[in-house]
């Protein structure tokens, strides 16, 4: 029977989820990307005018470009050291002896097996979309038939599983989110939850645990090969919860949230929903030297007044990078009306200003 691991597709979703309200957040701040200068103003939390910096359009593009480039690199490097350390051990490759043929073949593992001669115990299953299993000699030697039979039936239950996809997965998911510490905690979940499947489906084959405790006991006994580099490979950091779980059947595993991924997971949710649900139109104004765009809230009272406000003047630009108002149509308090006009002439604005589309954005704070 086909066991089912949550915590795969609960990572799958929560990346989904990220990836949405990252690229949610890039559309509605396009006018970043279209203007060479943008001022914000808006009445979601208080009444504010102030200029966003122009390099928050360009650390934007970086920081979506590093995620990804991370998540590609990591992809990429588990590839390669599959690649380099299956190249080296398949130089080895022996053919199968009739013993070994004849726990194979029950099995239904004909064509998926590979025999290394190498002074190591190990067998593991790698391979995203055709597993593939490898085993050495010296584990060969090592066990009796029915200790053999059960590592065997543990690594098939890789590979009906595709374990190796999920971890590959797993690994590009939690090194793409660096900053969330729950997808590295999902993964390692993952990886433990795959070992204990497959442990389980070697007992219910044989329908006892001793074969399987056997062959765990001389293998830890030995020293292991490094297998943290291929791709889909759990290791051997999983022996213990494996050993605990087979000495005592009746305790469930189970998956604890540390407080520092419960922490950055609820400021990342709360972060999002203010950008994302933030009300903001955008409207556009043409400068002589350069073309700017003046972002108000969609409160129609505040829209209204910014629009207002535009058509008065024709243009609207603040002198001062950060300053608070009274209001959306209102001067700075400072300056006399007759000064602020005068100060845009000097600044050669031209007298016309345009509206686009009703366009959402997400709210800036500084």
């Amino acid at each position: 029977m086909k066991r089912i691991n949550y915590s795969f597709y609960f990572l799958i979703f929560s990346a989904v989820v990220v990836s949405s309200i990252i690229i949610t957040f890039l559309y509605k701040v396009f006018p970043l990307f279209a203007s060479k200068a943008l001022f914000f103003c808006q009445k979601f939390i208080s009444d504010i005018m102030l200029e966003v910096p122009r390099s928050f359009s360009s650390a934007l593009v970086l920081t979506t470009g590093a995620i990804l480039a991370i998540g590609l690199l990591s992809f990429l490097v588990q590839l390669a050291r599959t690649h380099l350390l299956l190249r080296r051990l398949l130089k080895n490759k022996v053919k199968i002896p009739t013993d070994l043929v004849k726990i194979i073949v029950p099995l239904g593992l004909t064509n998926k097996i590979t025999l290394v001669r190498d002074n190591n115990l190990f067998s593991f299953c790698f391979g995203v979309f055709s597993p593939h299993i490898v085993v050495s000699t010296t584990l060969v030697n090592s066990l009796s038939e029915k200790e053999l039979e059960a590592v065997l039936l543990h690594e098939q239950s890789h590979l009906i599983n595709k374990d190796p996809m999920k971890i590959l997965v797993g690994k590009t998911i939690s090194s793409m989110f660096f900053f969330l510490p729950i997808f590295r905690e999902l993964h390692r979940n993952i990886e433990a939850v795959n070992e204990l499947l497959a442990d389980q489906w070697t007992i219910k084959y044989q329908q006892r645990t001793t074969f399987l405790k056997g062959a765990l006991k001389k293998i830890l006994a030995t020293p292991q090969l490094n297998l943290a580099t291929v791709s889909g490979v759990s290791g051997p950091d999983y022996f213990e919860i494996r050993i605990y779980r087979l000495v005592n059947p009746g305790v469930k595993h189970k998956f604890t949230i540390s407080l520092i991924s419960l922490f950055t997971s609820i400021v990342f949710i709360l972060v999002s929903w203010f950008l994302l649900l933030a009300p903001v139109n955008a409207e556009h104004m043409g400068f002589h030297s350069s073309s700017s765009y003046v972002l108000c809230s969609s409160n129609q009272l505040c829209s209204g007044q910014c629009h207002s406000t535009l058509e008065e003047r024709k243009t609207y630009a603040p002198s001062k990078s950060i300053f608070v108002e009274k209001g959306c149509k209102d001067n700075d308090p400072g300056l006399p009306k007759n000064e602020f006009k005068s100060s845009l002439i000097k600044d050669n604005y031209s007298p016309h200003s345009t509206q686009i589309p009703k366009y959402q954005s997400p709210s800036f704070s500084d």
